[in-house]
């Protein structure tokens, strides 16, 4: 049989063990992660390194939260070593796909009336940011495509030398694809094979679970050491008493 002391030790180890296990910042998919305000170091350890063509990469990452599916691309991290020529384009009006699940959902973005603003911005001379209303048409297989919705992109157009790159951020609601509620540990993916190889993912982590599990290591610390706090106490009055009756 377990003694108290043996069983709080075990409960404190467990929880202990538990905290060091617990890390997941690259698959949690909080609301904490990503503002959209066109400040970009927030993606920062949250995108992948993805092969665009034989000699050229890009970073592309995706968070999410309740409301929201974030996507961030930039076109040629490199530029400046590593002439990609016109591969390195704001790719706001294209298509590509996002995955929820085992349910890939079309989306098309911006595509005709974003033409000419894309271009203007391409081809500036100067580096230039700018925020853009951009439409998404999201393809759903019981239904075809749906009614546009519109969201916002930030765009940082960055020239140096004769080269120049662009980077992104943007996001889609969770009501344009049709979904109310997001499970925990769903995996949720973005691809394009146009512009990239492969797909970009993260699992959803619902609410993050790191403070309940810290609170509850906090308690059993407490807890404990109200218990031995109190036997200490029982043995110094039981001795105390003895002392007492040997008088």
């Amino acid at each position: 049989m377990f003694s108290s002391r043996k069983m709080f030790l075990l409960i404190v180890s467990f929880f202990c063990v538990a905290a060091l296990l617990y890390n997941s910042p690259s698959v949690s998919g909080n609301s904490t992660g990503v503002v959209m305000n066109g400040n970009f170091k927030d993606w920062e350890g949250k995108y992948q390194n993805v092969r665009a063509n034989s000699d050229a990469f890009r970073h592309v990452g995706i968070w999410a939260d309740k409301e929201n599916i974030y996507f961030y691309m930039d076109s040629a991290p490199d530029f400046r070593t590593n002439n990609q020529g016109g591969d390195n384009q704001l790719y706001l009006n294209t298509d590509f796909t996002i995955t929820v699940g085992d349910e890939a959902y079309p989306v098309s973005s911006g595509h005709g009336f974003m033409d000419n603003q894309i271009m203007n911005f391409n081809n500036s001379s100067k580096s230039v940011s700018q925020v853009f209303d951009i439409k998404y048409w999201v393809w759903r297989q019981e239904y075809g495509y749906q009614p546009p919705t519109v969201g916002k992109a930030y765009a940082q157009h960055i020239v140096a030398g004769n080269r120049s790159n662009n980077i992104f951020e943007a996001q889609i609601p969770f009501s344009a694809l049709g979904i109310k509620e997001i499970p925990e540990n769903t995996k949720i993916a973005i691809s394009n094979e146009s512009i990239w190889r492969g797909n970009v993912s993260i699992n959803y982590a619902g609410s993050p679970t790191g403070p309940w599990l810290l609170a509850g290591i906090s308690l059993v610390f407490a807890g404990g050491g109200y218990y031995l706090q109190n036997q200490r106490r029982k043995k110094i009055t039981a001795s105390a008493t003895n002392e007492v009756i040997h008088a």
